[in-house]
C-alpha cells in the first residue's frame, strides 16, 4: 500500500474546524522549547496547523514564517492572526525549503513530522538540517509507539498505519528519533510522555537536538 498525501484529508478537518479549540493556547512542546531558543531567533515552523504555537513565539519577539500543507488552513490563519507578525505561509515539507543553506536558527513541528515513509522522514531531517544555521536547534513531537493508534489500521511500514479513512500515523520510538539524527545533531532532550491533546489522551515523543 502506498502511503497517501494527507493534504486533501487536513483541508477537510481544518474546514470541519477540528482543531479550532486548540488556537488561542500554546502547546506543551512550544512552551518546554522557546526558552532554549536565542533571543529573536528566526523560526521556520512545518505543520503550523492553527497557528497556536507561530504566534506564541512572535509574542516572544522571534520571527516567524509558519508553514503548514493546507490552502484550508493557512488562510484561516491569515484570518485570525493578521496582526501577529507571523508570516503564514502554504509549503508542503516533502519540498525543498524557500531558504538558503544555514539561514534559519530553528525549525519548528509539533505533531507534523509522523505523516510520511521513512525515507521520506530522513529526507525532510536532511533539508532540515541544510537550513539550520551551525548549533541551529531542531524541536518537534510526534506520537510514540506507546499512543493508542499503534496497530489501528494497515502497517504499511514498521510503526507506520494507515487507518481506514487514510490517516497516516507514523509512531516514533526514542531509538528511532535517535537514529534518524545521530550523524547530524546533538540531542539535548528526548522523553515520551503522555499528554492530552484536542480532548484525547495521547502519547508523544518530544525531542530538541542541536546541529553539529
Amino acid at each position: 500500500m502506498i502511503i497517501p498525501d494527507q493534504i486533501e484529508l487536513w483541508d477537510k478537518k481544518h474546514g470541519d474546524g477540528d482543531h479550532e479549540g486548540l488556537r488561542h493556547t500554546p502547546s506543551p512542546l512550544a512552551i518546554l522549547v522557546e526558552p532554549k531558543f536565542p533571543k529573536e531567533s528566526l523560526i521556520l515552523e512545518l505543520g503550523c496547523g492553527v497557528g497556536r504555537d507561530a504566534v506564541f513565539f512572535a509574542e516572544k519577539g522571534h520571527q516567524v514564517t509558519a508553514t503548514d500543507s493546507s490552502k484550508v488552513v493557512i488562510k484561516q490563519d491569515d484570518e485570525h492572526f493578521a496582526d501577529s507578525g507571523v508570516k503564514f505561509l502554504t509549503l508542503d515539507m516533502q519540498q525543498r525549503f524557500p531558504y538558503d543553506d544555514r539561514t534559519l536558527s530553528v525549525v519548528y513541528a509539533n505533531l507534523s513530522l509522523h505523516y510520511y515513509s521513512d525515507s521520506k522522514t530522513r529526507e525532510i531531517i536532511k533539508e532540515i538540517t541544510r537550513v539550520l544555521k551551525p548549533n541551529g536547534i531542531v524541536a518537534f513531537a510526534c506520537k510514540s509507539v506507546d499512543d493508542f493508534h499503534h496497530g489501528s489500521g494497515e502497517e504499511v511500514e514498521k510503526d507506520i498505519f494507515v487507518s481506514s479513512t487514510g490517516h497516516v500515523r507514523h509512531l516514533f520510538t526514542i531509538s528511532y528519533a535517535r537514529e534518524i539524527l545521530e550523524d547530524l545533531f546533538s540531542i539535548e532532550h528526548i522523553d515520551a510522555i503522555e499528554e492530552k491533546y484536542n480532548n484525547e489522551q495521547t502519547n508523544i515523543l518530544r525531542c530538541i537536538a542541536r546541529k553539529k
